[in-house]
């Protein structure tokens, strides 16, 4: 068994993304997340290769004349666990919300216990403290920024670097 995910992965946004993470680490020092290339976790689970080739097949067909988006980010914003983010405008969260769920019932019938994101964002950092969550809202303010949804990537787990290795990108 190996552990996958399925995300949004914004390539426009990797040096952006990049440049604040490693911005966050100078001020507070490593932590979870700061390595991570961008992205948006629709789902992760653990599947055998013949599982994963079954997610695969259904969600490309799922997928395959999903209309493309563009997706507005337009703030920060932080969760309770400790995770701050990128936070997608009101219309984008609403597109990006209704592919995680059509996605996720495809994944459910597989992997009935895939872990699925509903509340979509782009981690900059998870598992702050308290005070590291308050030096990123105090130092990252404001964003404005945008790209186009056009297809959703695949990857997995690398155990050895601890993240998750590019696998392979459907479009839509």
């Amino acid at each position: 068994m190996k552990k996958y995910s399925i995300v949004i992965h914004p390539a426009e946004l990797l040096g952006v993304i990049k440049r604040i993470n490693q911005g966050l680490k100078s001020l507070i020092g490593w932590y979870s997340s700061v390595n991570a290339l961008a992205h948006f976790t629709i789902c992760e689970f653990c599947a055998d290769e013949t599982q994963f080739e079954s997610v695969k097949q259904e969600v490309s067909k799922l997928i395959v004349n999903w209309h493309k988006d563009v997706i507005l980010l337009n703030s920060f914003d932080s969760f309770t666990s400790g995770a701050f983010y990128v936070k997608p405008d009101e219309n984008s969260s609403l597109y990006l919300k209704a592919l995680f769920k059509a996605i996720a019932v495809k994944v459910k019938e597989i992997i009935p216990d895939a872990y699925i994101c509903t509340t979509p964002h782009l981690s900059i950092g998870r598992r702050l403290n308290k005070e590291q969550l308050q030096v990123a809202k105090d130092t990252f303010t404001t964003y404005s920024s945008s790209f186009l949804c056009d297809g959703v990537m695949l990857r997995e787990f690398n155990p050895v670097r601890k993240q998750y290795d590019l696998k392979e990108f459907i479009s839509f």
